[in-house]
């Protein structure tokens, strides 16, 4: 490590050779959900892979979750989680399956026991949340959300747009009766 001229700021720099992460906020969330057992759920409740070289549920959700937390909004948008070494060493995210093969499994989790079984580990997401909680009543705000694709089976949307509108449900702002 070489040390640079000092600055006016009261801080110095200074060059390494140590991979770094412009996505330091998406170590956190991986850090959380591994926490939250969700890895394990994963694992408890996933079909697993066809093959012995096939890349598991957890390979496969965890850059999933965090290109969507991220901001990204497609496949190629793994892209972003692929390039940053940083990240991946500090999740330990060894092995990620490329964009072909993250489109290929949400395929085939979407037609086969898949869905059924990443239903039950949002389910225990949000049990263990919602335990954790004083409340008991809660609101639940529902609104469509626009996803632009450019997909054959994509309809017009009212936004006059091609794509998806998917309902979203987040917790409301408003006061339960209980709090």
């Amino acid at each position: 490590m070489t040390k640079m001229a000092r600055t006016v700021l009261p801080f110095k720099l200074a060059a390494t050779e140590e991979p770094m992460t412009a996505h330091a906020g998406l170590v956190l969330q991986g850090e959380f959900i591994r926490g939250l057992g969700f890895h394990r759920w994963l694992e408890q409740e996933m079909p697993k892979p066809g093959s012995k070289r096939g890349y598991t549920a957890v390979q496969h959700v965890l850059p999933f979750i965090l290109m969507l937390t991220g901001g990204g909004r497609s496949l190629e948008d793994l892209r972003m989680i692929h390039g940053d070494r940083g990240l991946r060493q500090l999740l330990q995210l060894n092995a990620l399956p490329g964009t072909d093969a993250a489109g290929d499994w949400l395929r085939r989790t979407g037609d086969g026991p898949g869905l059924a079984g990443l239903d039950r580990v949002n389910r225990r997401v949000i049990a263990q949340r919602l335990r954790k909680l004083e409340r008991r009543n809660h609101t639940l705000d529902i609104d469509a959300t626009q996803i632009i694709a450019e997909k054959r089976d994509a309809a017009w949307t009212y936004k006059g747009e091609r794509g998806y509108m998917p309902m979203v449900g987040a917790p409301g702002r408003g006061r339960s009766r209980d709090s």
